[in-house]
């Protein structure tokens, strides 16, 4: 139900995109060769439209296949303001970065010869690169908002909405419920629950307070109005003959009958509901970081890390310098660390410890005044410059820039009987920063946040998300104020 309304507003956000784009692009060559507030060389002239115009499709393509990548057709369609503005200005960067390199590589190659598939020569003019920048990001950003506006004025006239009752105030009752507000901009509007355990007329304290409006026996009584059009069953399998009767009376109204299985209170990650050969079979605790979206995640860490080597390495040899010469021992420290589907591997860090750390003692959480910490270490660790060497597990597949951050194994076994489902963590690859580091979760906060947050990451994964964490990462998350 709300997968089919949410691809049908995903399909006007694109729509609505794809005009933004053409009126921009076409609105900024008129602009820039028309109003004459840019001179133009007399020596070129202005260029022909229809130049600008073959190139467009490249400009259109890219923006909408960025969007879809950053994920933002796919994920929560509700956000806040700042986030889709910030979202459609590295979308525009991006783009533009991109096509204009693009063209560059085109004209550099048309240049050894002609093309016959496409006989381009010009180059896009940066006056109109620079009036394209302003206008597209305010014309998507514009044309978004007043879809909502719009929904929202509909919505506000009872054009479209959709009543909902939820049968069962528990705990799985209260989490549909509240998935149900999260999505009100798409027309649902909760009219309350009907429960036997409490009392009719109290409210259950979620966003803002729902009532319970009657017993499950009062259903038939309420249907007969006419105003419900969703009915969501949320009862546990204890209540199987309540289950029953549910149904049975739902049937005989004209109303869309949802049942949320018992099994779902179990789920951590996403359930995924695929066919057996004509059996539906719930894949518990599924990820969304699988197929192409986690080769181009891959992608992405051999071309950073690469890069990442190459630029710092002027830095990392200072580092290795600096490091050998504070304290015997070796440059690096090499740990077992486990990954993905829980191999083993060694992670490579600087090492910041003297080189008898763990003798006599065995494997130790370190802690902020850890006294075997050198000096350097305690410089590296406050501002993460131990960390810049993993970038060749990285390189290697072992890990990855952004995911949780990997433990020791013997810290793995105990934290796995000390935390729920703390082995899903291990369903996505490692990395150097992750969403529980760029919120200030280091070592000495309580693990069982720090999943909380690796969780998060999980289930929402997008290369929005992780350009989101890198920006972070940078702008804060390097340095660790407990140090």
């Amino acid at each position: 139900m709300i997968q089919r309304k949410r691809s049908g507003l995903i399909g006007l956000f694109v729509l609505s995109d794809a005009v933004a784009i053409l009126i921009s692009y076409f609105y900024s060559y008129l602009f820039r060769f028309y109003v004459y507030l840019i001179p133009v060389d007399p020596a070129k002239g202005i260029p022909p439209l229809h130049q600008y115009a073959v190139v467009f499709p490249l400009f259109l393509a890219t923006h909408l296949l960025i969007f879809y990548f950053q994920g933002f057709y796919r994920t929560r369609l509700q956000r806040a303001r700042i986030d889709d503005f910030l979202a459609v200005c590295l979308n525009v960067i991006l783009t533009m970065a991109i096509d204009f390199l693009g063209i560059l590589s085109y004209l550099y190659g048309y240049s050894q010869g002609p093309r016959p598939l496409f006989r381009v020569t010009f180059k896009l003019s940066h006056g109109f690169l620079a009036v394209y920048f302003v206008v597209v990001i305010f014309m998507i950003t514009f044309f978004r908002n007043q879809i909502f506006f719009y929904m929202k004025r509909r919505y506000a006239k009872g054009l479209n909405l959709q009543n909902v009752l939820v049968i069962g105030a528990g705990e799985m009752g209260k989490a549909v419920a509240q998935k149900i507000l999260v999505y009100k901009d798409l027309g649902f509007r909760l009219k309350g629950f009907l429960d036997d355990e409490r009392p009719v007329g109290e409210t259950i304290e979620i966003d803002g307070g729902v009532e319970v409006v009657g017993r499950i026996r009062d259903l038939g009584p309420i249907l007969d109005k006419g105003d419900i059009q969703e009915v969501f069953v949320a009862l546990d399998l204890n209540n199987y003959s309540k289950i029953l009767e549910t149904i049975k009376v739902a049937q005989h109204s004209v109303v869309n009958i949802r049942l949320i299985p018992d099994l779902f209170q179990l789920l951590t990650l996403r359930a995924n509901i695929q066919d057996l050969d004509g059996f539906p079979v719930i894949s518990i605790d599924d990820v969304a970081l699988r197929g192409h979206k986690n080769m181009l995640k891959r992608v992405v860490d051999i071309v950073v890390s690469a890069l990442g080597l190459i630029l710092l390495s002027p830095v990392l040899l200072a580092l290795a310098v600096v490091v050998k010469m504070s304290s015997p021992g070796p440059v690096f420290f090499r740990q077992e660390r486990m990954g993905l589907d829980g191999r083993k591997f060694r992670m490579i860090k600087f090492r910041t410890m003297i080189r008898t750390a763990e003798e006599g003692s065995g494997p130790q959480m370190s802690r902020p005044d850890d006294p075997r910490v050198t000096k350097v270490g305690h410089f590296l660790r406050k501002y993460s410059l131990d960390e810049l060497p993993q970038f060749i597990n990285v390189l290697k597949g072992e890990m990855s820039l952004i995911g949780p951050r990997p433990e020791r194994p013997e810290f793995v076994r105990e934290f796995a009987g000390k935390v729920p489902k703390y082995m899903l963590r291990h369903k996505v690859k490692c990395g150097i920063t992750g969403w529980a580091q760029v919120h200030g979760l280091r070592q000495d906060t309580p693990i069982a946040k720090r999943v909380e947050y690796d969780f998060y990451y999980i289930q929402n994964w997008s290369l929005g998300l992780d350009l989101k964490i890198i920006w972070m990462t940078l702008r804060k998350g390097f340095v660790d104020r407990n140090m």
